[in-house]
């Protein structure tokens, strides 16, 4: 691949809060023009976010963004695409009921307006959808086209503008298993844009993509640069298979398994469900089954469809195909209100509290599943004595931590068959979620059966009976924990498990 003779793009000590919470802390990173970059880290990495700083969309608290030698950082966007950057979404942001041709027409024709140049947009546009490969379906209606079509639209559209630095963000999200087939030519084509003297800058949860098109990757953990190198670099790094795994070292759980009575139906199965967000399918036939009195981590990278499973099971999703069972009765499309009075309870990711209430008014709201509010009070501050200390208090004023364990504490106290927890460790410090996982494996001894969906494993994997390994939409592995420990590294920061 060409190699860059200066930097195209360069992040100075960049900044942003949200709030009271830092996005981004201090980031500094270059893009050089004639390479693809890649950029890569956990959920909540702040990877967005660095994004929306490049290309305008959100200002920094501090630092600056530099285009080559000049200081973007308070030009608007609309002059920042004129200056060329272009940038793709990870949500599809394209004109349905327009063709191929004609939706990128559209970025040709602006560019033509707002250059003065003497250009022929028609033929610019021609030129973007023949690189892309989409010449055979010039005249077709870009709602008719399977996804990873779709997103090959919008990367010909940005093309069409002709960029100096392109931003491409999750390219080859919510692609199908057959799509998927289309990675490799997905990733000849960076290469050739890089070749070509463009900058790429690539956000992507595939593995596989980000590692064989990128000459540097940077790895963002809670808005902080923690590793810059080769693919092979980073995939080595102790720091970043921490900052996706967990801090700690793998290794099976020192107590002993228990395992479920042979006859014992599993109380939550998913027998190969399938799952879409309007057009795009996210999950491709997922088959996994949580015993009885058992915890199962389903544990997986970025996009790999672990919290819309965990949708589907809490009834919040409907399933487009297979099967969903709790205690062994089909229950596709049955509402989550149902599925709750059945002893279905979720934790879902971003906690689902409400700022402006008490921690008190949380717990009376938990009264609805028929427990009394004397021994919801009971359970939830005898598990998390701190909370009793802040029994008034207005829950937006608390830790992430304390919030973390309203949401867990609230649950738990209404006597759950089922328990769905989605990363709740997420942002969270370790001592923190040694005091959640404790509660939790404290319920899956009073019989709670349990399934938790995690990023990073180390600690859950400690915690759980059984594990699964997900992957673009399909359950990959499963396994006991220590099997699983075995295979992480290698599904996370490659993207293939063994």
């Amino acid at each position: 691949m060409k190699k860059s003779e200066g930097v195209l793009l360069r992040v100075e000590d960049v900044s942003v809060w949200f709030g009271g919470v830092r996005a981004l802390s201090g980031v500094t990173l270059d893009a050089p023009a004639g390479e693809v970059t890649g950029l890569i880290g956990p959920n909540g990495a702040g990877k967005t976010t660095l994004f929306d700083v490049v290309t305008g969309l959100q200002p920094p608290g501090e630092g600056r963004v530099l285009l080559e030698d000049a200081d973007v950082t308070a030009t608007a966007p609309h002059t920042r695409s004129r200056l060329g950057i272009a940038r793709t979404f990870q949500r599809l942001e394209v004109f349905g009921t327009l063709s191929v041709a004609e939706n990128v027409l559209v970025a040709a024709e602006m560019r033509r307006g707002w250059s003065r140049e003497r250009l022929d947009a028609r033929a610019v546009a021609r030129e973007a959808v023949e690189r892309v490969g989409l010449s055979e379906v010039a005249d077709v209606r870009v709602d008719r086209l399977p996804t990873g079509r779709t997103r090959l639209v919008e990367l010909a559209r940005a093309l069409a503008t002709r960029p100096r630095l392109l931003l491409l963000d999750e390219p080859s999200s919510g692609l199908t298993e057959v799509e998927t087939l289309g990675l490799a030519q997905l990733l000849q084509l960076l290469r050739e844009l890089a070749a070509s003297g463009l900058g790429v800058l690539l956000v992507e949860h595939d593995m596989s993509l980000v590692m064989g098109a990128s000459d540097r990757v940077h790895v963002l953990e809670l808005g902080r640069v923690i590793a810059t190198g080769t693919p092979a670099d980073v995939q080595a790094d102790e720091g970043v298979r921490a900052a996706y795994l967990g801090d700690r070292r793998l290794s099976a759980p020192a107590r002993a398994v228990r395992a479920p009575a042979p006859e014992a139906a599993p109380v939550l199965e998913l027998r190969d469900v399938r799952a879409a967000y309007g057009p795009i399918e996210v999950l491709h036939g997922v088959s996994l089954s949580v015993p009885a009195r058992e915890v199962t981590a389903l544990l997986g990278p970025n996009g790999a469809g672990k919290s819309t499973t965990m949708k589907v099971a809490a009834g919040r999703l409907v399933p487009t195909g297979g099967d969903l069972l709790l205690c062994g009765r089909r229950v596709n499309g049955v509402g989550a209100d149902v599925l709750a009075r059945a002893g279905v309870r979720s934790v879902p990711e971003g906690r689902g509290v409400f700022p402006n209430l008490t921690v008190v008014e949380h717990l009376r709201m938990a009264t609805h599943a028929g427990t009394r509010f004397t021994d919801i009070e009971e359970r939830a501050f005898g598990r998390f004595p701190r909370l009793r200390e802040r029994r008034s208090q207005v829950v937006g004023t608390l830790s992430g931590g304390e919030q973390q364990m309203l949401a867990v504490a609230r649950v738990l106290s209404t006597d759950p068959a089922l328990l769905l927890l989605d990363e709740i460790s997420m942002g969270l410090a370790p001592v923190l979620v040694d005091e959640l996982y404790e509660a939790v494996r404290q319920a899956a001894d009073e019989g709670v059966s349990i399934l938790i969906v995690e990023q990073f494993a180390a600690e859950v994997l400690a915690l759980a009976d059984r594990a699964a390994i997900m992957l673009n939409g399909r359950v990959q592995r499963v396994g006991s924990p220590a099997e699983i420990a075995d295979e992480l590294a290698s599904a996370y920061l490659a993207g293939a498990a063994g």
